[in-house]
């Protein structure tokens, strides 16, 4: 599969990543908004739903492991330009022996899951989860297939529907049938617009997905044996993300996991550019790695983690001074326990571009184990300090946990990237004040001030 060069390229392709990005933070922070403060009317319910999505999102997120990375691989490979077929069955064969085995795994450990957890409301949420599972088979499908052939605007339009058919229907029941909206029958509004979701993705997925099914062992166990990595980093990293979360449940209450959602919400919206690079920067990388070698990996990962940066360490210093602001307009007053945990985590935030360029970079130079022991490194800290601190000093102690192990894993990650790649901090944050020249020159066209220079 020949992969598409030139500056169309990045623009393209990151314009609907971005757009698809920033859609689904705006639909999920207006519902978000309306739960908070119309349907729920405890913090507990609110730490309940923030659990239930928390578990499926990373279900989902640890699944493209096994499916995304090696399907673009392979679909790229010369040895398979005209057996796409064998590539496709493969990871339809993995979709739905992992979708199974998960189904196998809520059926019967869900009853201590929820237990572990304390929130025993979670059960019933898993139950119609299952069939929230099922529906992601061809959902997942599609859209790798769709991101294997850079059909990004496809891709936004399924998460448009999706995200904003919910947030309507929520709304609707809002203004006409307020106590249907229990959490079991929101559970039931997600898996009807995923379905609408994933009927997008078959429309436009249609075309480049072949009916016949062609499974070959070799090709299965090349992939699995290609994606093993990824599939574990995945999980260390989903699970990672998910910690204070998960501990603080564990530990204390679903009231206090609440109050670490509306945080974790706001880092999703900061994560948006972070994200969207790391969606087109992969496909990139694997050409560019092929092309160029590690000198251009590097140079698109100093170039893109600096502007990153610079739109990243503004927004952080701004969140810290008026945090009682964001979490206001986010959740309402209700939640304002949530501020010291929110300016005690954000002025690390800028360390998040780093992890989230760094899986991607690992896998596209072909060192997927690296990132692989990475994670669990990582993720054991995470899980450490976390614990720690909720140990130590109480509900705030998770906050304390994210911020030291935020700093380690940097320091990991920042050690390995310089002896794999040659990544030099010092040009990173050069491209910071490169991106903050560009914006003033452009500012100063926009205002028409250019200085005329003397002929």
């Amino acid at each position: 599969m020949k992969l598409k060069l030139g500056s169309s390229f990045w623009i393209h392709s990151l314009f609907f990543t971005l757009l698809n990005r920033f859609s689904l933070i705006a639909f999920g922070v207006i519902s978000y908004v309306i739960l908070a403060k119309k349907v729920f009317p405890t913090v507990k319910e609110m730490g309940i739903w923030a659990l239930f999505l928390a578990i499926f999102t990373l279900i989902e997120n640890i699944k493209q492991g096994l499916l995304r990375n090696p399907m673009i691989k392979f679909l790229s490979e010369p040895e398979y330009v005209n057996n796409r077929n064998k590539i496709q069955s493969a990871s339809l064969i993995t979709n739905f022996l992992f979708s199974i085995l998960v189904i196998i795994l809520l059926f019967f450990g869900g009853h201590i899951l929820v237990k572990w957890l304390n929130t025993p409301e979670l059960y019933p949420l898993f139950q119609w989860g299952i069939l929230w599972i099922l529906i992601m088979i061809p959902f997942n499908h599609f859209e790798v297939l769709l991101q294997a052939h850079f059909k990004f605007k496809a891709i936004f339009y399924a998460y448009f529907v999706r995200q904003g058919l919910f947030m309507s229907l929520v709304i609707l029941f809002l203004i006409f049938d307020k106590p249907f909206l229990t959490l079991v029958n929101l559970a039931k509004l997600q898996i009807i617009a995923q379905i609408f979701g994933a009927a997008i993705l078959l429309y436009f997925a249609k075309g480049y997905f072949y009916k016949s099914f062609n499974t070959e062992k070799r090709t299965l166990l090349k992939m699995l044996h290609f994606g093993k990595y990824i599939f574990g980093t995945n999980v260390f990293s989903a699970f990672g993300r998910s910690a204070d979360q998960f501990i603080a449940a564990g530990l204390i209450s679903p009231d206090v996991v609440a109050y670490y959602n509306v945080v974790a919400r706001i880092n999703n919206m900061m994560d948006v550019p972070s994200l969207a690079v790391a969606d087109v920067l992969f496909p990139k990388n694997v050409e560019a790695m092929a092309t160029s070698g590690e000198e251009k990996v590097r140079y698109y990962f100093e170039r893109m983690v600096g502007t990153i940066l610079s739109i990243l360490i503004p927004l952080s210093i701004l969140i810290f001074l008026i945090p009682k602001l964001f979490v206001m307009l986010l959740a309402g007053s209700k939640y304002y326990s949530a501020i010291p945990i929110l300016q005690t985590v954000i002025l690390f935030s800028f360390l998040r571009p780093f992890s989230y360029q760094f899986g991607t970079t690992m896998d596209a130079i072909g060192k997927p184990r690296i990132n692989f022991w990475v994670n669990l490194l990582t993720m054991c800290l995470n899980y450490g300090c976390m614990y720690l601190g909720l140990r130590l000093t109480g509900w705030m102690g998770a906050a304390y946990g994210v911020v030291i192990s935020a700093i380690l894993a940097f320091l990991i990650m920042y050690s390995v990237l310089n002896k794999t790649i040659g990544v030099r901090l010092s040009e990173t944050f050069h491209y910071v004040g490169v991106s903050y020249q560009n914006m003033y020159i452009q500012i100063k066209k926009i205002l028409g001030k250019e200085e005329i220079t003397a002929p």
